[in-house]
Protein backbone atom coordinates (compact mmCIF):
# COMPACT_ATOMS: atom_id res chain seq x y z
CA UNK A 1 0.00 0.00 0.00
CA UNK A 2 2.68 2.61 1.12
CA UNK A 3 4.32 1.17 -2.59
CA UNK A 4 1.50 2.73 -4.30
CA UNK A 5 1.36 5.79 -3.01
CA UNK A 6 4.60 6.39 -3.00
CA UNK A 7 4.43 5.38 -6.71
CA UNK A 8 1.64 7.85 -7.35
CA UNK A 9 3.38 10.84 -5.24
CA UNK A 10 6.46 10.37 -7.74
CA UNK A 11 4.39 10.65 -10.80
CA UNK A 12 1.95 13.27 -9.78
CA UNK A 13 5.12 14.73 -8.70
CA UNK A 14 6.87 14.04 -12.46
CA UNK A 15 3.45 15.61 -14.59
CA UNK A 16 3.45 18.27 -12.25
CA UNK A 17 7.09 19.47 -13.17
CA UNK A 18 6.14 18.25 -16.89
CA UNK A 19 3.23 20.78 -16.95
CA UNK A 20 5.06 23.71 -15.23
CA UNK A 21 8.09 23.43 -17.85
CA UNK A 22 5.50 23.72 -20.65
CA UNK A 23 3.77 26.61 -19.35
CA UNK A 24 7.40 28.39 -18.18
CA UNK A 25 8.04 27.57 -21.94
CA UNK A 26 5.12 28.79 -23.58
CA UNK A 27 6.05 32.22 -21.37
CA UNK A 28 9.74 31.98 -22.97
CA UNK A 29 8.62 31.70 -26.70
CA UNK A 30 6.19 34.62 -25.82
CA UNK A 31 8.90 36.94 -24.10
CA UNK A 32 11.10 36.04 -27.44
CA UNK A 33 8.31 36.93 -29.89
CA UNK A 34 7.68 40.13 -28.46
CA UNK A 35 11.20 40.46 -28.73
CA UNK A 36 11.93 40.75 -24.69
CA UNK A 37 15.29 38.59 -25.36
CA UNK A 38 16.72 38.98 -22.30
CA UNK A 39 13.53 37.69 -20.34
CA UNK A 40 13.43 34.78 -22.69
CA UNK A 41 16.48 33.80 -21.87
CA UNK A 42 15.85 34.28 -18.32
CA UNK A 43 13.24 31.81 -18.84
CA UNK A 44 14.67 29.52 -20.88
CA UNK A 45 17.64 28.88 -18.46
CA UNK A 46 15.21 28.23 -15.55
CA UNK A 47 13.59 25.53 -17.38
CA UNK A 48 16.94 23.65 -17.90
CA UNK A 49 18.02 24.83 -14.25
CA UNK A 50 15.26 23.01 -12.97
CA UNK A 51 16.20 19.59 -14.69
CA UNK A 52 14.31 19.87 -17.89
CA UNK A 53 15.34 19.63 -21.54
CA UNK A 54 15.47 19.16 -25.00
CA UNK A 55 16.18 20.22 -28.49
CA UNK A 56 13.37 23.18 -28.46
CA UNK A 57 14.38 24.95 -25.39
CA UNK A 58 18.35 24.95 -26.62
CA UNK A 59 17.29 25.51 -30.17
CA UNK A 60 14.64 28.97 -28.75
CA UNK A 61 17.52 29.95 -26.22
CA UNK A 62 20.22 29.54 -29.19
CA UNK A 63 18.25 31.82 -31.06
CA UNK A 64 17.50 34.41 -28.54
CA UNK A 65 20.85 34.31 -27.60
CA UNK A 66 21.77 35.07 -31.11
CA UNK A 67 19.37 38.20 -31.09
CA UNK A 68 21.59 39.38 -28.39
CA UNK A 69 24.20 38.86 -29.83
CA UNK A 70 25.43 36.61 -27.37
CA UNK A 71 27.72 34.23 -30.46
CA UNK A 72 29.26 31.65 -28.01
CA UNK A 73 26.34 31.05 -26.21
CA UNK A 74 24.11 31.06 -28.93
CA UNK A 75 26.23 28.29 -30.50
CA UNK A 76 26.55 26.53 -27.25
CA UNK A 77 23.07 26.03 -27.33
CA UNK A 78 22.28 25.19 -31.30
CA UNK A 79 25.26 22.32 -30.16
CA UNK A 80 23.55 21.24 -27.40
CA UNK A 81 20.08 20.82 -29.80
CA UNK A 82 21.75 19.33 -32.16
CA UNK A 83 22.95 16.52 -29.82
CA UNK A 84 19.51 15.61 -28.70
CA UNK A 85 18.55 16.08 -32.65
CA UNK A 86 20.57 15.78 -35.11
CA UNK A 87 18.24 15.78 -37.60
CA UNK A 88 17.18 18.87 -37.05
CA UNK A 89 17.77 20.85 -40.07
CA UNK A 90 17.09 24.09 -38.51
CA UNK A 91 19.21 23.36 -35.95
CA UNK A 92 21.81 22.84 -37.98
CA UNK A 93 20.89 26.01 -40.42
CA UNK A 94 21.41 28.33 -37.60
CA UNK A 95 24.32 26.84 -35.80
CA UNK A 96 25.78 27.59 -39.38
CA UNK A 97 24.91 30.60 -39.93
CA UNK A 98 26.49 30.91 -36.21
CA UNK A 99 30.00 29.78 -36.66
CA UNK A 100 30.03 32.33 -40.14
CA UNK A 101 30.31 35.49 -37.89
CA UNK A 102 32.95 34.34 -35.24
CA UNK A 103 36.65 35.11 -35.54
CA UNK A 104 38.68 31.87 -36.22
CA UNK A 105 37.14 30.37 -39.82
CA UNK A 106 39.29 26.76 -39.06
CA UNK A 107 39.36 23.98 -41.93
CA UNK A 108 38.32 20.85 -40.96
CA UNK A 109 40.45 17.69 -42.21
CA UNK A 110 39.17 16.25 -45.02
CA UNK A 111 37.57 12.24 -43.74
CA UNK A 112 37.15 10.00 -46.41
CA UNK A 113 33.76 10.02 -48.24
CA UNK A 114 32.41 6.93 -46.64
CA UNK A 115 32.84 7.72 -43.57
CA UNK A 116 31.07 11.05 -44.25
CA UNK A 117 28.50 9.20 -45.83
CA UNK A 118 27.79 6.95 -42.92
CA UNK A 119 27.74 10.00 -40.98
CA UNK A 120 25.10 11.98 -42.56
CA UNK A 121 22.76 8.90 -42.60
CA UNK A 122 23.26 8.50 -38.78
CA UNK A 123 22.44 12.01 -38.17
CA UNK A 124 18.94 11.35 -40.19
CA UNK A 125 17.88 10.31 -36.71
CA UNK A 126 18.31 10.67 -32.69
CA UNK A 127 19.45 7.57 -30.72
CA UNK A 128 16.07 6.26 -29.35
CA UNK A 129 14.97 6.06 -33.23
CA UNK A 130 18.00 4.52 -34.21
CA UNK A 131 16.87 1.58 -31.67
CA UNK A 132 13.79 1.73 -32.28
CA UNK A 133 14.61 0.53 -35.72
CA UNK A 134 17.24 -1.78 -34.74
CA UNK A 135 14.58 -3.55 -32.39
CA UNK A 136 11.99 -3.64 -35.48
CA UNK A 137 14.90 -4.80 -37.54
CA UNK A 138 16.12 -7.63 -35.35
CA UNK A 139 12.18 -8.68 -34.91
CA UNK A 140 12.16 -8.92 -38.74
CA UNK A 141 15.65 -11.25 -38.63
CA UNK A 142 13.94 -13.71 -35.82
CA UNK A 143 10.40 -14.02 -37.84
CA UNK A 144 12.96 -14.77 -41.36
CA UNK A 145 14.51 -17.22 -39.55
CA UNK A 146 11.65 -19.08 -38.50
CA UNK A 147 9.70 -18.42 -41.78
CA UNK A 148 13.40 -20.43 -43.14
CA UNK A 149 13.29 -23.43 -40.56
CA UNK A 150 9.69 -24.01 -40.63
CA UNK A 151 8.37 -23.63 -44.23
CA UNK A 152 8.34 -26.36 -46.65
CA UNK A 153 8.50 -24.29 -49.74
CA UNK A 154 11.81 -23.89 -50.87
CA UNK A 155 11.23 -20.44 -52.63
CA UNK A 156 9.84 -18.90 -49.46
CA UNK A 157 12.86 -20.37 -47.88
CA UNK A 158 15.42 -18.83 -50.07
CA UNK A 159 13.30 -15.22 -49.81
CA UNK A 160 13.08 -15.39 -45.99
CA UNK A 161 16.85 -16.00 -45.47
CA UNK A 162 17.73 -13.37 -47.78
CA UNK A 163 15.40 -11.07 -45.47
CA UNK A 164 16.71 -12.33 -42.51
CA UNK A 165 20.47 -11.24 -43.53
CA UNK A 166 19.19 -7.79 -44.42
CA UNK A 167 17.41 -7.64 -41.66
CA UNK A 168 19.98 -8.82 -39.39
CA UNK A 169 22.59 -6.86 -40.88
CA UNK A 170 20.07 -3.07 -40.66
CA UNK A 171 19.98 -4.65 -36.94
CA UNK A 172 23.84 -3.96 -36.35
CA UNK A 173 24.45 -0.68 -38.48
CA UNK A 174 21.15 0.72 -36.49
CA UNK A 175 22.33 -0.42 -33.30
CA UNK A 176 25.70 1.04 -33.81
CA UNK A 177 24.51 4.45 -34.71
CA UNK A 178 22.27 4.50 -31.76
CA UNK A 179 25.07 3.56 -29.77
CA UNK A 180 27.46 6.33 -31.27
CA UNK A 181 24.65 9.12 -30.34
CA UNK A 182 23.89 8.08 -27.38
CA UNK A 183 27.79 7.72 -26.53
CA UNK A 184 28.06 11.31 -27.73
CA UNK A 185 25.32 12.46 -25.01
CA UNK A 186 26.89 11.17 -21.95
CA UNK A 187 30.83 11.43 -23.03
CA UNK A 188 30.35 15.08 -23.66
CA UNK A 189 34.02 15.80 -25.10
CA UNK A 190 33.51 19.13 -26.79
CA UNK A 191 33.68 22.48 -26.14
CA UNK A 192 33.03 26.32 -26.87
CA UNK A 193 35.30 29.10 -26.52
CA UNK A 194 34.09 31.78 -24.24
CA UNK A 195 36.80 34.20 -23.55
CA UNK A 196 37.55 36.67 -26.52
CA UNK A 197 40.61 35.47 -27.27
CA UNK A 198 43.14 32.56 -25.83
CA UNK A 199 46.65 31.68 -26.58
CA UNK A 200 47.17 27.85 -26.68
CA UNK A 201 49.91 26.44 -24.86
CA UNK A 202 52.31 23.72 -25.25
CA UNK A 203 52.10 22.29 -22.18
CA UNK A 204 49.58 22.56 -19.58
CA UNK A 205 51.03 25.49 -17.59
CA UNK A 206 51.51 29.42 -18.15
CA UNK A 207 55.48 29.32 -18.63
CA UNK A 208 54.38 26.74 -22.13
CA UNK A 209 54.94 27.67 -25.39
CA UNK A 210 52.89 29.91 -27.01
CA UNK A 211 51.54 27.50 -30.20
CA UNK A 212 47.80 29.71 -31.57
CA UNK A 213 45.45 31.68 -30.52
CA UNK A 214 41.81 30.97 -30.98
CA UNK A 215 39.25 33.18 -29.97
CA UNK A 216 34.67 33.02 -28.50
CA UNK A 217 32.60 30.63 -30.55
CA UNK A 218 35.62 28.32 -31.59
CA UNK A 219 34.51 24.85 -30.76
CA UNK A 220 37.11 22.70 -29.86
CA UNK A 221 37.21 18.55 -28.97
CA UNK A 222 38.87 17.86 -24.99
CA UNK A 223 41.66 15.49 -25.51
CA UNK A 224 42.30 15.15 -21.60
CA UNK A 225 42.25 17.25 -18.53
CA UNK A 226 44.89 17.82 -15.78
CA UNK A 227 44.53 20.03 -13.00
CA UNK A 228 42.83 23.46 -14.25
CA UNK A 229 44.21 22.88 -18.02
CA UNK A 230 43.05 21.20 -21.13
CA UNK A 231 44.34 19.20 -24.05
CA UNK A 232 42.17 20.54 -26.96
CA UNK A 233 42.40 19.72 -30.70
CA UNK A 234 40.77 22.38 -33.53
CA UNK A 235 38.92 20.78 -36.57
CA UNK A 236 42.36 20.95 -38.22
CA UNK A 237 44.36 18.50 -36.32
CA UNK A 238 46.11 21.84 -34.15
CA UNK A 239 46.87 20.44 -30.66
CA UNK A 240 47.56 22.16 -27.23
CA UNK A 241 46.72 23.04 -23.59
CA UNK A 242 44.31 25.75 -22.39
CA UNK A 243 42.56 27.17 -19.04
CA UNK A 244 39.18 24.92 -18.11
CA UNK A 245 37.60 28.49 -17.66
CA UNK A 246 38.05 29.36 -21.37
CA UNK A 247 35.34 26.86 -22.46
CA UNK A 248 31.94 25.41 -21.96
CA UNK A 249 31.37 21.77 -22.29
CA UNK A 250 28.71 21.26 -24.58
Amino acid sequence: MKRNIIFTIIILLVTNLHLLADQRFQEANLFYQNGEYENAINTYENIINSGVESSEIYYNLGNSYYREGALPSAILNYERALLLAPQDNDVRYNLNLAYSQITDKIEPIDHFFISKWFASIRNVADSDTWALVSIVTFSLFLIGMLFFFFSQKTGLRKLTFFIALWALLSSIITFSYSHTQKQRLINREHAIVFSPSVTVKSAPQGGGTDLFVIHEGTKVKIMQTLNNWHEIMLQDGSVGWMPISSVEII
